[in-house]
């Protein structure tokens, strides 16, 4: 699937709004629960003031949806963006949840620690 066909589907099933806060990322660890026992890329994307987590397919399309997560409601953020790829964690009802991120992924990182 080609990036914009993504978008376009995130944007209609409202998972992602008009600011465009997306990003593809790798499960960091053991975050227990459904997210815990997927192993690969998933997808973060924001709309409005929630967080989503889907399974990612290699394809550029995504799955199942994973997490959704109030993000007035998550602590300790933290997150690095760097040319060599970068991190994003947080915390969220008592779970700890860490990603690797792409290189690129500055605009995701920022909405979240500035």
């Amino acid at each position: 699937m080609k990036e914009d066909q993504v978008i376009e589907k995130l944007i209609k099933e409202k998972v992602l709004d008009d600011k465009s806060i997306y990003v593809y990322a790798s499960v960091k660890g053991g975050i227990g629960g459904v997210i815990g026992t997927i192993n690969g890329l998933v997808l973060l994307s924001v709309y409005k003031d929630v967080l989503y987590i889907q399974k990612a397919n290699i394809d550029n399309s995504y799955g199942e949806q994973l997490a959704k997560i109030h993000i007035p409601d998550m602590k300790n953020i933290q997150g690095k963006a760097g040319l060599f790829g970068g991190k994003f964690s947080f915390n969220y009802d008592g779970k700890e949840y860490k990603f690797k991120l792409p290189a690129k992924a500055e605009k995701f990182v920022d909405f979240f620690v500035k």
